[in-house]
C-alpha cells in the first residue's frame, strides 16, 4: 500500500491544501492559549488540565484523535498546539501533511508497531 499526503487528504476527507501552513507563529499560539483561559505556563510544558473547562474537551479530542503517542495524553506537543489554534481561529492548516510526516517518522525509525488513523485502513 502506498500512502501519500493526497491519499490521506482524500480518505479522511480533509479540506486542506498543500499551500496551507503547517507551522503557526508561536506568539500567535501562546497569545490565543492565554485568551482561551490557559492557566499554566505558556513557556513550559503545555498541560491539557490547565485549560478552562470550555476548551478542555476540545483539547482532549484533538489530542486523542491526532496525537501519534501511545500514552501520556495530558501534555500537548507543538503541532497539536498549532492545530488547536487554527481550529479556534478558523484558519487553514495542512493537517494531512502533519499526519503524513508522523507516519513517515515511524517508518524511518523502524518501529515494529504503528499507530494509524482508522480511515486509512480503507484506502
Amino acid at each position: 500500500m502506498k500512502v501519500t499526503v493526497g491519499v490521506i487528504r482524500r480518505v479522511l476527507n480533509l479540506r486542506d491544501n498543500d499551500s496551507d501552513p503547517t507551522i503557526v507563529s508561536e506568539r500567535l499560539v501562546k497569545g490565543l492559549w492565554c485568551r482561551m483561559g490557559f492557566a499554566g505556563s505558556v513557556n513550559g510544558r503545555m498541560q491539557k488540565t490547565s485549560f478552562s473547562h470550555a476548551y478542555k474537551f476540545m483539547a482532549h479530542c484533538v489530542l486523542h484523535a491526532l496525537s501519534h503517542r501511545k500514552g501520556g495524553y495530558d501534555e500537548t506537543q507543538d503541532y497539536i498546539m498549532n492545530i488547536i489554534a487554527c481550529l479556534v481561529l478558523n484558519r487553514p492548516y495542512n493537517i494531512s501533511q502533519v499526519i503524513f510526516d508522523h507516519m513517515s517518522e515511524n517508518v524511518k525509525d523502524g518501529s515494529k508497531s504503528f499507530l494509524c488513523i482508522l480511515g486509512l485502513s480503507r484506502c
